[in-house]
This record gives structure tokens, sequence and C-alpha cells, in this order.
């Protein structure tokens, strides 16, 4: 019969020590976004509160996307119009590296809403749609990832995940129980 060798199992010290990266413990909500696809989305212009483009998916009215000008951090928008690839998209906060004429919208009265004005550019980034939003709550951080207490998420999963106070981070499941996992983050958290 086989019996284990215990000096193999020996730990010298605390599972945290052991660790690549000391953890923080946090008690955060955090919104969890499990990807369905990725595909290019080609923009063509923006303004401080929208994006428009060709998109390589099909998209349909009002359906929530991220987009991400790095494949790290992605920001949340939904889609105003379609025709045929192209698409307009609202973003949820504002481009705030996009400047418009501040001076003139102060000074329009609030019955009156012109169009944003809009910058004209040619910019690769990426377009991600996902799952219906799960909530979660973030019990622990390390640089490169974090614990999320939330049902449903399996191993490999690749999600978004969205806290206050940080941006919008692609990530992916490496480990899960039934209402744990551990997500990693490739650029850090």
């Amino acid at each position: 019969m086989f019996s284990p060798n215990k000096s193999e199992f020996r730990s010298d010290g605390p599972i945290e020590e052991q660790r690549r990266h000391p953890r923080k413990a946090v008690f955060k909500s955090a919104l969890i976004y499990p990807v369905l696809s990725r595909a290019c989305l080609s923009v063509t212009n923006v303004s401080p509160h929208g994006i428009s483009g060709r998109a390589a998916l099909t998209l349909g009215l009002r359906e929530q996307v991220h987009v991400g000008f790095d494949d790290t951090n992605f920001i949340t928008a939904e889609v105003r119009w379609t025709n045929g690839q192209q698409v307009g998209l609202m973003v949820e906060d504002p481009l705030l590296w996009v400047t418009g004429n501040d001076s003139l919208l102060e000074r329009l009265s609030d019955s009156h809403h012109p169009r944003e004005s809009r910058v004209v550019v040619n910019i690769s980034a990426t377009l991600v749609t996902s799952a219906p939003v799960m909530v979660g709550t973030i019990r622990n951080m390390s640089e490169e990832g974090m614990m999320i207490e939330s049902s449903g998420l399996r191993e490999g999963t690749r999600l978004l995940v969205k806290s206050r106070g940080r941006s919008t981070r692609m990530g992916r499941v490496q480990w899960a129980t039934d209402h744990m996992a551990g997500v990693f983050f490739e650029g850090g958290v």
C-alpha cells in the first residue's frame, strides 16, 4: 500500500510567505463580465462621449460592449446605432483625452444640446462582447491578480473585472471553487 512521504508536504512557513507577491486583504464590490467574443474595431472618429468605427462583429442596438485601446484596460459602451459594419458607441465614462469646445457648450441653453465635436482618427482597438454582468466581491489583491467571491466562474474563463477606483481589466480565471475564483491579469492589477 502506498504511504506518502510526509516530508514532501512539509512547509517551511505560512503559505503567504511562499507566494511570488504579497496579498492585500480587501472587501470591494466588483462587476464581472465573462467574455463571449473579441474582435477588431477600426475607430474612425471619437468624441468625449462616443466612438464610431467599423466592427468585425455584428452588434445589436443597446448591446453593452467593451473597448480596449491597449488590450489591458477597457471602457464600457453601449451600441447606439449600426449601419452594416459601421457602429456608433456611447461610452459610460467620458474619454478625457478627447477635448471638445467646452466653453461654447457652457453658454448654450439647457434645451439646446448640439452634437459633440468629433475628432477624426485611425485607431485599432479591441472590441469585446460579454455574457450578462455578474456581481462579486474582491477579497484580496496582489500585483498580478485577485481573489473574487462569486458563483459560477470556471477555470480558464476570460473576463473583464470592473471595480470602483480601478479601470476595467481583462483577466483569466486561474482556479475556481464553488464561490471563489483566482483571477490573473497579464499586465498586473
